[in-house]
């Protein structure tokens, strides 16, 4: 007994287990739920030399390897440790229903204590969870008033191990396969295999792909660009939600289905998603008209804030108007009237406003009559490469008056600054509707210089 005694305590010491014997078989489980990760199927008859009771795990001998192997599983995976003889009765008992699985399609459904419907509830399933069929039992029939339903009681047990019965009408039977994989009866009961790729997909959020760009070229287009775009898998609320610029849509759903080439389909919505890469899916969406779209969407990493990028894309804008006001924030031209450009803390996030007077030389080829001479200025747009060797940015000036809107590229020189016509180019991306802008020089020769007060003052 002294070396019986030694033995426990060392197992004691190195797995801090509570171990109902110090060696050789126990008794004789039964395999209740598949044990994929070693391919042990449910029914099979497993000795256990062991029991955790702070670890809720039995050691049991592997029957899939030649060698001695001992493995760990919960106590929920077996029966309680029996005789041979009653592990092989308990096995004989289950027969009918080996490998048998079922899918809960009604959110509530309860597993009862006995098989009547007046029985205690031990338990509640949720929508699509899985349970394990034993065996077949005799019970009173329930109805819906008039007639029984169809149906019969089976007695079940849930994945962490409570046991009971439940009326089968609102469950869908499949088989299992001992690698884990489903077998029979999965495709029409729907159920789904573990799905790496489908679970990384739900776990994470998408934005909209051209957010990549704009960031990675540091231009955001801020029309576009909104901590509000993305798409939510809905994997926690059970709510799908696709939002743009010019989409907002929301369905609840239950469950995804896989289809074929990476395709899961959100069902009972209008959205199914093909996986690309971890990183890279593709959304398609029936819009209200029955028009079919796809959307590309892309994951950015878990250090990208888009509040931080957005903030600050609005600070860098503001700074360029800041800088300019402090330039001036007068700009005079003889020929072209007097420019003066503010900023305050009432049209930060417009950037700044604006006065332009004796502007007639240039009515109506560059300002459109009548537009007034106040309004608002701001940096909305971003210069090609070969632009910014000549020029600082474009400012864009919207008349308060008509609304009309003048682009202009500026430069900062020498006693003044200059200015020139721009155009502003918008391609509509057939994919989402979304305005791709770019920057071009006007064909106009026109060239405007404004000087500083200080310059004028020291007879620039």
């Amino acid at each position: 007994m002294k070396t019986c005694k030694s033995v426990f305590l060392a197992l004691c010491v190195a797995s801090a287990l509570l171990l109902t014997s110090c060696g050789g078989v126990i008794g004789y489980s039964v395999v209740l739920w598949t044990i994929a990760d070693q391919g042990i199927a449910d029914g099979t008859i497993v000795p256990v030399y062991l029991k955790s009771n702070i670890m809720q795990e039995y050691v049991i001998d592997n029957p899939n390897t030649e060698a001695v192997e001992k493995i760990e599983v919960p106590f929920s995976a077996l029966s309680s440790p029996m005789s041979k003889k009653k592990a092989l009765e308990r096995a004989a008992k289950y027969k009918d229903y080996e490998h048998q699985y079922a899918k809960c399609v009604l959110d509530g459904l309860p597993i009862r204590e006995a098989p009547e419907n007046g029985s205690k509830q031990v338990y509640r399933l949720r929508q699509d969870e899985i349970i394990r069929a034993l065996y077949k039992g005799e019970g009173v029939i329930p109805t819906n008033g008039k007639e029984l339903l169809k149906g019969e009681w089976l007695r079940v047990i849930t994945k962490g191990g409570t046991a009971g019965w439940c009326f089968s009408q609102n469950l869908r039977l499949f088989t299992m396969n001992s690698d884990g994989s489903y077998g029979e009866g999965a495709e029409e009961a729907e159920v789904q295999e573990a799905d790496d790729e489908l679970e990384q997909m739900l776990s994470s959020v998408w934005y909209p792909d051209y957010f990549q760009k704009m960031i990675s070229s540091k231009e955001l287009d801020l029309d576009y660009f909104s901590e509000d775009y993305r798409f939510d898998t809905g994997s926690s609320t059970g709510e799908v939600v696709l939002r743009l610029f010019n989409v907002d849509a929301s369905y609840p759903y239950a469950g995804v289905t896989k289809l074929r080439g990476g395709v899961y389909r959100f069902n009972g919505t209008q959205i199914q998603v093909t996986v690309k890469s971890k990183s890279s899916i593709v959304l398609q969406y029936t819009d209200s008209s029955g028009k079919p779209r796809s959307f590309g969407f892309v994951t950015l990493g878990e250090n990208t804030d888009i509040a931080a990028l957005i903030k600050g894309e609005k600070e860098r804008r503001q700074t360029v108007m800041n800088d300019l006001t402090k330039f001036g924030p007068e700009f005079f031209s003889s020929a072209y009237g007097t420019l003066s450009i503010s900023t305050s803390s009432l049209t930060a996030a417009e950037g700044g406003i604006f006065s332009w007077t004796g502007y007639d030389l240039v009515v109506p080829s560059l300002v459109s009559r009548n537009s007034g001479k106040d309004g608002t200025v701001s940096t909305r747009y971003f210069l090609s490469k070969a632009l910014k060797k000549e020029w600082d940015g474009v400012l864009t000036f919207r008349f308060d008056k008509n609304g009309s809107e003048v682009n202009l590229l500026y430069k900062k020189a020498s006693g003044g600054l200059r200015l020139a016509p721009a155009r502003i180019r918008e391609e509509e991306d057939s994919v989402t509707g979304r305005k791709i802008r770019s920057v071009t020089s006007s064909s106009s020769p026109l060239v405007m210089f404004f000087q500083t007060a200080a310059a004028m003052s020291d007879g620039q």
